[in-house]
């Protein structure tokens, strides 16, 4: 029995005695007189102060947001299906049926484009009759050069769309448009007509953003798209594939949300090179700058630049500039962009051809100086703006080999004179397409070639036993994790240190956590585990001592265990492993196992029943475990279930304000671009004020946050999304961390709250966008809304509020 139903037995019993009492008086005799005044009591002793930390916890309620929100998820994603072909069932069509082009007689050349349009598969007959009545129809010219494979801007370039003053509607979905061009299109030895169509733009949270303060994004309900090939187009062929670009912009890929990768009747991309072509000057030059001059570009910007530095950023507008610049420099891609596979597979041979060494090439992806930008030099200090996964700068790089002072591509950007003439190293020979930390030479994943694998669980009273087995070079780092309440979440994560003072090899910290890796491999002690004498290296065995875990925050394992709270553990098995001095990314395993049943059960919460499609991550992130934070260690792979292991409900989000460190939390938040450490921004140091002001203007991938299966399992369980609204008994309520303060910010300052699982889950990403804008009464109603219909009650330093209410809430579902 807990101690909220002792009391309310302890209230039961009190009125039973009041009522017998009352009866009592009300049956006794009266003779009618007066009695005897009788003596003065004593003075009562004073009302009981209330416990404030049990005041607190009766506050809390289970949360109603399925009530009103149930179907969150689904209707986010029914919003961004409209945008999806496959899904909408109002989908426009349109095809250009004829051409003619002639001689104006003012000058250039007068074309006339017939093109009809069906939506639904009936004619779309304009109801005004003077133009067509849709959001937009653009019209791209691509000229395309057979002999030297690329596309040119005739004159200057020209597009148009429709208007009253040049298209007229035929009544039968047909229209007729002139135009008068400067060139003859028909006259170019190849290229193609390319347009397309949109209306019905969607209500994205893009649409917040004025075009003024950055929005790239536009996505329509009904989209459609049309091609004339001219001359030969047959010998063109992309060197990039548009299935790349659909892996992290959704399919059918349209870049800003509208401009169509793939048009029938035209090679990939051309649409796109009728604007990226090779004769337009590019125009996002502050793209070199920021990785280049990042003092000069945050402060002044490119008028800001020296002579020198506006020269050597000139470039062309090429498809191949355009988009390697963007994700190597300005965008947080989410990958190393020495992995060339990931836009070129089975291409490679082609792109990396001693031909395309080049500096343009080279410029894509690389800046020259990079001005107090450079990653560590060997001395351990990093420069103060340098960003992973930036392409590091070419000083930076030439520096590090023989002298190399001669390198001036300014003057003498011709790279073949050296490579491509047998007197340094070809193309191939510094990118051979792949991350070094994911691939080896040939392209092989080591998390393929090197593996590890959970061979058994069991446990004998106390002691927990685990075998487990894999190459012996590898030095796994078991994890072990309790589940409370049979949630999906851990009332106790592996990373959780314990109270003990013992420091732990693995950790700087005192304590220990359920996180150990077999001395045998190199690991260090750990009083929590002991190595099995029959363990060796690739295959061994542990033992866990749950009695030894001393946690501070709840009561331990096996009181956890016997009180029901815990009934099921996740093992978990993270491989590190080092090739020629290098760390390699491996994939992690994890098992769930049944305390009761003493064995490995399936699917709890993972494979057919996850809620997260991990291949949908490394779509994006290639492998997680590269990532700066992971430190490159093989704490991804398996599921969901092994990054609980650290991020759990019951810890805030240290690097995230007002956001826990559950990983649903942290996860929506980051991807709605909330800034990591936002109150440690120098409001002095202008390069880190306006890197953090673009980054909360970043967009989801998808081009809009909607897009929740961009992340999530996109079938159904029991006739619902798996990712709408979370159901309470299998999500634990869990604490938000407590604001940053800075100055001069409408947001005010709020402590640590203990809240429900939609507020937490959900509301992460609404708390992200009211914090990246600033939008101090939007937070506040937000905040007053979960407390109205839910639990948003303030924690105290030692987390008793917190655990209390966990306790609370979660005991109702038992």
């Amino acid at each position: 029995m807990n101690r909220f139903e002792g009391f309310r037995r302890w209230a039961w019993s009190i009125l039973v005695v009041s009522a017998m009492a009352f009866a009592l008086g009300a049956c006794s005799g009266d003779d009618g007189k007066d009695g005897v005044d009788g003596v003065d009591g004593q003075d009562g002793a004073p009302a009981p102060v209330p416990d404030p930390i049990d005041a607190a916890i009766e506050m809390a309620q289970v949360e109603s947001c399925n009530t009103c929100h149930g179907d969150a998820g689904a209707y986010h994603q029914a919003e961004y299906d409209m945008y999806q072909e496959d899904d909408n069932p109002n989908t426009l069509s349109m095809t250009f049926d004829d051409l003619d082009v002639v001689a104006a007689a003012g000058g250039g050349f007068d074309l006339t484009l017939d093109l009809s349009i069906t939506k639904n598969g009936a004619p779309y007959i304009d109801p005004i009759g003077a133009s067509p009545s849709f959001d937009s129809l653009s019209i791209y010219i691509a000229e395309y050069d057979s002999a030297t494979g690329e596309f040119y801007n005739s004159a200057g370039g020209f597009a148009f769309g429709l208007s009253a003053s040049n298209a007229a509607s035929n009544g039968d979905g047909s229209y007729t448009l002139t135009q008068n061009v400067p060139v003859d299109p028909t006259a170019f030895g190849g290229g193609a007509i390319m347009g397309r169509l949109v209306d019905g733009l969607l209500d994205t949270e893009d649409d917040n953003y004025a075009p003024s303060e950055g929005r790239r994004v536009q996505m329509y309900a009904d989209n459609a798209a049309a091609s004339w090939p001219i001359g030969d187009m047959a010998t063109f062929e992309s060197a990039a594939n548009v299935e790349a670009c659909q892996a992290c912009h959704g399919t059918p890929y349209r870049k800003h949300g509208n401009s169509p990768g793939v048009v029938a009747g035209a090679p990939d991309f051309t649409y796109c090179r009728g604007c990226h072509n090779d004769t337009a000057n590019g125009g996002h030059a502050e793209w070199q700058q920021e990785q280049d001059d990042a003092f000069t570009w945050a402060t002044d910007g490119l008028p800001g630049a020296t002579p020198e530095q506006t020269a050597r950023w000139a470039y062309q507008r090429t498809l191949l500039n355009d988009v390697h610049m963007s994700h190597a420099m300005h965008l947080p891609y989410p990958q190393s962009m020495a992995t060339c596979n990931t836009c070129h597979e089975g291409k490679l041979a082609q792109v990396l051809d001693n031909s395309n060494f080049t500096w343009e090439t080279c410029q894509s992806c690389h800046v020259i100086e990079g001005i107090d930008s450079w990653p560590d030099d060997g001395t351990g200090d990093e420069e103060k703006y340098y960003q992973t996964h930036r392409a590091p700068a070419f000083d930076y790089l030439w520096q590090r080999g023989p002298d190399l002072t001669f390198h001036d591509v300014v003057a003498n950007p011709d790279c073949q004179g050296c490579h491509g003439a047998g007197i340094s190293k070809e193309f191939s020979e510094y990118h051979n397409g792949f991350d070094e930390h994911i691939y080896d030479d040939t392209g092989q994943r080591y998390s393929d070639l090197y593996t590890v694998s959970i061979d058994s669980v069991s446990m004998a009273g106390d002691l927990m036993t685990v075998a487990f087995s894999g190459d012996p070079a590898i030095v796994p780092e078991l994890l072990v994790s309790f589940y409370g309440w049979d949630s999906k979440h851990y009332i106790v994560g592996s990373h959780e240190r314990d109270s003990n003072d013992v420091d732990c090899p693995h950790d700087r910290r005192p304590g220990c956590n359920a996180e150990y890796e077999p001395e045998s491999s190199g690991g260090g002690a750990n009083p929590l585990f002991t190595e099995d004498a029959a363990s060796v290296p690739g295959a061994w065995i542990v033992h866990f001592d749950t009695t030894q875990w001393q946690l501070y925050k709840t009561d331990d394992i096996p009181t956890l265990i016997a009180d029901g709270v815990v009934t099921k553990a996740e093992v978990s098995l993270t491989p590190a492993l080092t090739l020629g001095g290098l760390d390699v990314a491996l994939e992690a395993v994890s098992d769930t196992f049944d305390i009761a049943a003493n064995a490995i059960i399936a699917d709890y919460f993972a494979d057919a029943n996850e809620i997260v499609d991990i291949d949908k991550c490394n779509a994006c992130h290639d492998d997680m475990g590269v990532l700066p934070v992971h430190d490159g260690s093989g704490r991804f792979g398996d599921g969901v279930q092994v990054c609980r292991a650290c991020h759990t409900t019951t810890f805030p989000g240290s690097h995230m304000e007002m956001q826990s460190r559950s990983i649903d939390s942290y996860v929506h938040a980051i991807h709605s671009f909330q800034p990591f450490d936002l109150g440690d921004v120098d409001p002095a140091d202008p390069v880190e004020v306006k890197r953090t002001n673009a980054h909360m203007k970043h967009k989801f991938p998808f081009f809009t946050a909607l897009a929740c299966e961009g992340c999530h399992v996109d079938d159904f369980v029991a006739g619902e999304v798996r990712y709408n609204v979370p159901d309470q008994s299998q999500s634990m309520p869990g604490v938000l961390a407590s604001s940053d303060d800075i100055p001069d910010r409408n947001v005010g300052l709020y402590p640590e709250e203990v809240t429900g699982p939609a507020s937490r889950a959900c509301g992460s990403c609404h708390r992200a966008v009211m914090i990246n804008k600033d939008q101090a009464g939007d937070l506040a109603s937000f905040n007053a809304h979960t407390d109205a219909f839910g639990t948003y009650v303030e924690n105290d330093s030692d987390d008793a509020i917190l655990f209390g209410i966990v306790d609370k809430i979660m005991s109702w579902f038992e």
